[in-house]
Formats: structure tokens, sequence, C-alpha cells
């Protein structure tokens, strides 16, 4: 098996950046060009959130960090402990009667 080497330079490496800064500025114009602003999109998105838990906060006198703790420490991992149940009672029932 003959391995060819290129006799020139291919011009793609005159075009990649020499700094970590510059690749990262790159990435950045790429991201946003490609995504439509995603990042931006994800920024708006996580700010709203943050201030929906801020009003829940203020109407129910709980506060922001209160109302964060219930839903994200105790509230989410219970919905997920409970569907797990569901899920794995109804999956042995099923079984019984298809096995």
């Amino acid at each position: 098996m003959e391995v060819k080497i290129p006799t020139r330079k291919p011009s793609v490496i005159d075009t990649l950046p020499n700094s970590l800064s510059a690749a990262e500025e790159e990435l950045n114009m790429l991201l946003e060009a490609t995504f439509f602003g995603f990042m931006s999109l994800i920024d708006m998105l996580f700010w709203w959130c943050v201030d929906v838990l801020q009003v829940w906060g203020e109407l129910t006198g709980l506060g922001y960090n209160l109302i964060n703790i219930l839903i994200f420490v105790l509230l989410q991992p219970f919905l997920i402990l409970l569907f797990f149940i569901l899920w794995f009672c109804e999956r042995t029932r099923r079984g019984r009667h298809h096995g």
C-alpha cells in the first residue's frame, strides 16, 4: 500500500486561526450565524425562567430561593421517582399478562 504525500500545502491550512481567541471568536460567529442566535435564545429563555420564579416567589411570599428549591430539589425528583414507580408497576403488570 503506497501512501501519497501532498507536494504542496493545502490552501485550507492558511484559513485556520492561529490563536485560541481567534478560533473562539470564529466559532461564536459561526454559532450565531448558523443557529440564528441560538445562544441568545438560550439566554433569553433562562432569564425569562428566572423572572417567572421571582414573580412566583413574590406572589407566594416564599421568595425566589425557596421556590427554586421546592421545584428543583423536591418536586422534580419526586415526579421522576413517581413516574418511574408507575412505569415499573405497569411493566410488571403487563409482564404477567403477556408472559
